[in-house]
């Protein structure tokens, strides 16, 4: 990303900062992620302190759905000519990259976009998201908001009473990215704060309450699995069904046993039910009642998740840009994906398609290169095994090219997943000083640039 001399917002003095203000999807297929989460031309001042984002003009492109948005901020106090003129500027360098062929008239129509939230919700509408669940989501962080300022916890377990509607599987999830977050950029007592809200949510809520079934059947059912040993045989497989306690059990072990629960399985459980009496019969047929009824629901979620595969296989294997296409398919990609690429390749060869042979190696080929380790992970452990901040800071000089924005961005996500994980607690305050320094080194080095 160029680098940009912008005024700072507060005191007006010349900062030199990354400023992004083309996000073409045609050229970068996380555009669109990097436009939503809003970190973005966030700039820092040396001289007045101040950390936020800076204001500038912004184009979107969004070529499969032919969306093209512009917004300029009001606040910088241009005329209209000079709006239109910057603007311009900023869709020819989308318009020129394009091939003649791909420009289609919704280019010579950009939508004017009044606010920056503006266009973010024209962006999630195109995709299906709508403002009634963008206002949902509004008022699941203003419940959050709440019950960080609450006085106390009598008063949270009142609000949580109050709003339970809101405390679904989507709150959690906003809560937990919130945590992430804090914990990302170092800040300990939101982190706190956010741990103990969710604790909370768990234990005084309805829906808290059933993750909180799910996560302990999960435990106590890998717990069981892991006592049964790698090859259990098909009667301790039974057992283990037959004395499921609820049904939270019984999804967790049909999700872990899948594979062996075939036609023999049942076969064996029907001879149960055979042998069984009275009420423990009419348990046991009401068990494999629910047993395919599991097991159907399962083959329904593998059958989509194939054809969601076989489809992004050969998305990648049609496109004109292999790299972008496993870019933007990235999600799929998983040891059944490169089976199915794998199956392509040897009907190819039998069939003596030389053509979509040399395809599918050329998407392989690509397909390692994405998913190589980068090079900067060396020096992250590097970083984490050097015995202390000297040695560091001698590893951040040597390796002074590779300490930018994306390294940073991995060490905080590093400390965030540690975290999570429940590592020890020095494992954490390592990865977490060596984070704070790189930072610092990277942010020092930006500004004398």
């Amino acid at each position: 990303m160029p680098k940009s001399q912008i005024p700072c917002p507060r005191c007006g003095r010349p900062i030199v900062a990354d400023i992004r203000q083309v996000f073409d999807l045609n050229e970068d297929p996380q555009a669109k992620q990097t436009l939503l989460s809003g970190a973005f031309n966030i700039v820092q001042c040396p001289y007045c302190g101040y950390q936020g984002q800076a204001e500038t003009p912004i184009v979107y492109h969004d070529p499969e759905k032919e969306l093209l948005l512009t917004y300029f901020p009001p606040t910088l106090g241009q005329s209209r000519d000079e709006q239109e003129r910057a603007l311009g500027n900023l869709l020819n360098q989308i318009i020129n990259r394009l091939p003649q062929e791909k420009r289609k008239a919704y280019l010579l129509q950009p939508q004017t976009m009044l606010t920056l939230q503006g266009l973010i919700e024209r962006i999630l509408e195109a995709d299906g998201i709508t403002k009634e669940m963008l206002k949902a989501q509004e008022d699941r962080l203003r419940l959050i908001q709440r019950l960080l300022s609450a006085s106390g916890d009598d008063v949270r377990k009142v609000i949580l009473e109050q709003e339970k509607d809101l405390v679904d599987a989507d709150f959690f999830l906003l809560l937990e990215r919130l945590l992430e977050a804090a914990a990302v950029g170092g800040d300990r007592q939101s982190a706190e704060a956010l741990a103990a809200i969710h604790k909370m949510a768990v234990e005084n809520t309805p829906y808290g309450q059933k993750l909180k079934a799910q996560s302990e059947a999960l435990k106590e059912v890998e717990q069981a699995l892991k006592e049964l040993g790698p090859r259990p045989t098909l009667d301790q497989v039974v057992d283990l069904v037959i004395q499921t306690k609820d049904d939270f059990q019984l999804q967790a072990l049909v999700g872990a046993l899948a594979p062996v629960m075939d036609y023999a399985f049942f076969q064996r459980l029907s001879e149960r039910i055979e042998a069984a009496e009275g009420e423990e019969k009419e348990r046991l047929e009401a068990l494999r009642t629910r047993l395919l009824e599991l097991r159907q629901e399962m083959d329904k979620l593998l059958a989509a998740e194939m054809e969601a595969r076989q489809k992004a296989v050969e998305k990648v294997l049609q496109a004109d840009d292999v790299e972008k296409a496993l870019q933007e398919v990235l999600p799929y990609v998983d040891e059944v994906f490169l089976s199915l690429l794998e199956q392509a390749l040897q009907e190819a060869r039998q069939k003596g398609d030389l053509q979509r042979s040399a395809r599918i190696n050329e998407v392989l080929q690509t397909l390692e290169k994405l998913l190589a380790p980068p090079p900067e992970l060396a020096l992250i452990q590097a970083l984490l095994d050097a015995p202390d901040a000297d040695a560091r800071q001698k590893l951040l000089e040597e390796n002074r090219d590779q300490v930018n924005e994306a390294l940073v961005q991995q060490m905080a996500a590093l400390v965030a997943q540690l975290q999570q994980q429940g590592a020890p607690a020095e494992t954490v305050q390592r990865a977490h000083e060596a984070y704070q320094q790189a930072l610092r080194f990277y942010t020092s080095h930006t500004m004398h640039l």
